[in-house]
């Protein structure tokens, strides 16, 4: 029986082509919306257990805080942090606190198309925190295809306490020495660049 190239084009099916995520991922500096602008410490510190959570994840590329932090208040595209970072995924957030009431509010975007993958909201106590942040390192583990190993999950879901105050305190003091770290570093720039400024006035 004779076809024609026509009819054998139309009997080939399309050969399926496997869809590779990439599992590379930044979490940048999460916005402070409490009318406290203290609380800042507390964002960033939400921010910074997240972004420990996922590089507990042995199949995820998680960039550094250092490196995520010059993007506070960004003004970029996802998709020029992401080309800037070498990833493909950004999670950026807010985070709301009166008191013991917390809301935390992030965003999982595709930085190769910047589109939104899935958005979430949390409302919960102090307490709530660490379960907050533990659902969220599974939830976007399972949207770029990590596997997650048993031990990594179990070390994710200890809670360091039970309280929140104790939770407050820590990422008090936290925020207090990474600041304390920062200004070091920043001056430490500055007198690096006064020595070359006079080495080439010599």
């Amino acid at each position: 029986l004779f076809r024609s190239p026509a009819a054998e084009r139309r009997n080939r099916r399309p050969r399926a082509v496997a869809h590779r995520v990439d599992k590379s991922i930044a979490v940048l500096p999460f916005e402070n919306f409490s009318d406290d602008k203290e609380n800042a410490y507390f964002a960033d510190g939400i921010q910074d257990d997240i972004l420990t959570n996922l590089s507990k994840i042995g199949d995820l590329k998680v960039i550094s805080r250092t490196s995520v932090m010059g993007y506070r208040g960004k003004t970029q595209s996802a998709r020029e942090i992401g080309k800037a970072l070498g990833v493909s995924n950004i999670l950026e957030g807010s985070v709301r606190r009166a008191g013991n009431q917390v809301r935390v509010n992030v965003q999982l975007i595709d930085a190769t198309n910047d589109q939104h993958v899935w958005a979430e909201d949390y409302d919960g106590d102090l307490s709530d925190v660490f379960k907050i942040q533990t659902d969220l390192a599974i939830k976007i583990a399972t949207a770029l295809e990590a596997k997650l190993s048993p031990a990594e999950k179990e070390h994710m879901e200890r809670k360091p306490t039970d309280s929140g105050e104790a939770y407050l305190a820590f990422e008090r003091a936290h925020e207090l020495h990474s600041s304390s770290y920062e200004d070091m570093a920043r001056l430490e720039q500055s007198e690096q660049i006064g020595r070359a400024s006079c080495r080439e006035r010599v």
